[in-house]
């Protein structure tokens, strides 16, 4: 089920390979936060998903798009690059 006030957000029992999301913590410009369960670790995680509202949607269950095109949909990639890289460090 979707939190109504995410509507963005994937729903709950959501499974993105061996996590399992319980719920929206939090979303900000550029994305949105979720608690999940680990279920190879049996550990509740944080996960970061990259969803700049003003730049995409959702196709589909899993999938984000950029909702530009020209000059804003290099925002998005750039963007994009940005979030990998601040997810490495």
């Amino acid at each position: 089920m979707t939190d109504p006030a995410y509507p963005d957000a994937l729903p709950a029992q959501s499974r993105l390979h061996w996590y399992v999301i319980e719920r929206v913590l939090g979303q900000g410009g550029f994305g949105i936060t979720y608690l999940a369960r680990d279920t190879n670790l049996d550990q509740r995680v944080a996960i970061k998903e990259y969803f700049p509202a003003e730049f995409a949607y959702r196709e589909g269950t899993t999938t984000i798009r950029s909702s530009t095109r020209g000059g804003q949909h290099d925002y998005f990639e750039q963007g994009k690059r940005h979030f990998i890289d601040e997810a490495r460090t």
